[in-house]
């Protein structure tokens, strides 16, 4: 290893601690050697400073993108959590934007938590709309393009969801209690029963960022439909896990259809 390696791994490791630099006299003994230091600060002081800053710096990142998440398990727990996720998950991405993806999964394995469910249930939608937020913009369904698919041609036809939404099934109404806590001021919010919803989150055409709550039917067949079937196939696959539906989905199709175009679902539709 150059020696220039081994002062970046140095350093990074020194860093992610959650010690004070001045606790620990092998480090101090070496920021001594590394680091100048200067007239207000000695070199041990200056590597505590960048230790401070990097906490502070994640752990912010991570409270802007899981703000939810911090509001239902308060502050106590909230340190207790990031700083666990940051010593199991250091950054290694050149961007904070990637910061938080593995927390949905670390939520996951910390049954200690409080109203452990709901909290997995948050990571990942809040997840989700960090996803959704960045994803690549997509252009406007062409109305001519669809006017021109023959009515033969439909069955076969491949709906293009845009790349700036997501599909989840959660356990707890957790976009509403999200929108709640992000309005409360400081306020107490109640936490939820227990209510299992299917929820697609999208960015819509304004940039602004939604989450609407779907039938078990359409959550199905937006699934399919994102997993690349064809209409025909999508609706067979839908029905299959949602056999009582079988009434209901040839009404409802024309009407769900119009309604994912007009919020921006819909990129493409393809006929081979």
């Amino acid at each position: 290893m150059s020696e220039l390696a081994d002062l970046q791994r140095w350093m990074a490791d020194a860093l992610q601690r959650r010690r004070a630099v001045e606790k620990d006299p092998a480090l101090v003994e070496r920021a001594r050697v590394e680091l100048t230091g200067n007239d207000r600060v000695r070199p041990e002081e200056q590597l505590e400073i960048y230790r401070e800053q990097f906490w502070l710096r994640h752990t912010s990142c991570l409270l802007e993108d899981f703000e939810g998440l911090a509001g239902v398990i308060g502050q106590q727990a909230w340190e207790r959590l990031v700083e666990g996720y940051l010593e199991a998950h250091p950054p290694k991405s050149f961007t904070l934007r990637d910061l938080g993806k593995e927390l949905p999964a670390y939520v996951e394995a910390q049954t200690w938590l409080d109203h452990h469910e709901l909290c997995v249930d948050m990571a990942r939608v809040e997840w989700c709309y960090v996803e959704v937020f960045d994803a690549a913009d997509s252009p406007p369904l062409d109305p001519m393009a669809l006017a021109s698919i023959a009515d033969p041609d439909w069955p076969q036809a491949r709906l293009e969801l845009t790349p700036a939404l997501r599909l989840l099934a959660v356990s707890y109404p957790v976009a509403s209690l999200r929108r709640e806590l992000r309005t409360a001021n400081g306020s107490a919010v109640a936490i939820p029963e227990r209510e299992p919803q299917k929820l697609v989150v999208y960015r819509a055409k304004n940039r602004n960022m939604f989450h609407q709550v779907l039938t078990d039917t359409a959550f199905a067949l937006l699934s399919a439909l994102a997993d690349g079937l064809p209409l025909e196939p999508a609706c067979e696959r839908a029905l299959t896990e949602v056999p009582e539906a079988e009434s209901t989905l040839e009404a409802s199709l024309g009407e769900w259809f119009q309604d994912w175009a007009n919020r921006g679902f819909v990129a493409a539709v393809r006929v081979q």
